[in-house]
């Protein structure tokens, strides 16, 4: 269990990011700001609570300014709307609803995001949600609208994984936690975005390269595990905690103290990185115009996905507070395979 022993402190390497890449933001930032706090008020998704209902603005208009800092306009202001509805959906897996009712739900916005005037009458969130996506297929291209449906899609699906394990109580080591959490953690719904947000459309050949994909799921791995790290300064003041790496790492390893865990956890995220890099760099000896700026997107939401935590209000908690530093050197510089065979062939010899 993810806990601190009365002589324990996190390791200062929870929060020292290896990233040698740079960060952009959306010069729309207050724009996007400001549309997003109303339109997240106009569907009431805070349920009732404006606290809440701000929150989920503010942290998805501080995800978008960072992560996707290229999307403009009115796709920029539908995906940031999009962004704050699906942090409410991100909360209803830690709700303690019964795992049926949370299926269900799930069912229903997948088609939904499918299809988004499925129900005319709808309300609340599924109002909600039907409008971002009525909107976004009104401003994408099919191809670009095709990638992202799947993307999220996706996502709704692993995470009805992630509450039926929740509801279990079953602790994965190592290899079942990124093989579960890759998926509900929404590495490719992240992903799914890049198309969208630098306005192009990646060829099908080019997108479907083995490297090429390895590099992606490295990237948004990357950002996940990142996700884990800024999560745990909150996640311990929790009476229920989402599932992260350093649970994964203790179960695994019993008798490892939670500052342990981090600095392993840690050094596995930087090999990642590290794994990342080195397939871009091969990638971009060769790369056409339109893959040079699909890699710039994942880019981005790794170097923004650390800005991110550096500025959302979901993780700016008066009782946690942290500071986000960054570092040019890894905590693991190894370069062998990972010894996890949902991840291994990611250090497969590919070739174009």
């Amino acid at each position: 269990m993810t806990t601190l022993s009365e002589t324990e402190t996190l390791p200062a390497e929870l929060l020292t990011f290896y990233c040698p890449l740079t960060p952009e933001t959306s010069p729309e930032a207050d724009q996007l700001q400001h549309n997003a706090l109303a339109w997240a008020q106009k569907y009431d998704l805070g349920a009732g609570d404006d606290r809440r209902t701000a929150k989920y603005a503010l942290t998805a208009a501080a995800w978008s300014t960072n992560g996707t800092p290229h999307a403009r306009g009115q796709v920029a202001q539908a995906l940031c709307d999009y962004n704050a509805w699906a942090w409410v959906a991100n909360d209803l897996v830690n709700s303690g609803r019964p795992t049926c009712e949370i299926v269900a739900t799930f069912g229903r916005w997948e088609r939904i995001i499918r299809s988004p005037l499925s129900w005319p009458g709808a309300v609340g969130l599924d109002a909600a949600l039907a409008d971002a996506f009525s909107r976004l297929r009104t401003h994408l291209t099919p191809l670009q609208w095709e990638r992202f449906v799947a993307g999220q899609s996706q996502w709704l699906l692993a995470m009805s994984w992630e509450a039926a394990q929740r509801e279990t109580g079953t602790r994965d080591d190592v290899n079942d936690y990124l093989a579960q959490r890759f998926s509900a953690g929404g590495c490719y719904s992240a992903a799914a975005y890049i198309d969208a947000v630098e306005n192009i459309e990646l060829d099908e050949h080019q997108w479907a390269r083995p490297d090429v994909r390895a590099a992606a799921e490295a990237a948004m791995l990357t950002a996940l595990l990142d996700n884990d790290r800024y999560s745990l300064v909150k996640d311990l003041k929790k009476p229920v905690r989402s599932r992260n790496l350093f649970d994964a790492l203790q179960h695994e390893h019993p008798g490892t103290s939670l500052a342990e865990a981090v600095v392993r956890g840690v050094a596995l995220r930087d090999r990642v990185m590290s794994r990342y890099l080195q397939l871009r760099g091969r990638i971009l000896t060769s790369a056409s115009g339109n893959l040079v700026r699909y890699m710039g997107g994942l880019d981005l939401i790794i170097s923004g996905n650390i800005s991110f935590a550096a500025t959302a209000v979901r993780y700016l908690l008066p009782d946690s507070a942290h500071t986000v530093t960054t570092t040019d050197h890894p905590a693991d510089d190894s370069t062998g395979a990972l010894p996890y065979p949902t991840i291994a062939w990611w250090w497969e010899p590919f070739t174009p």
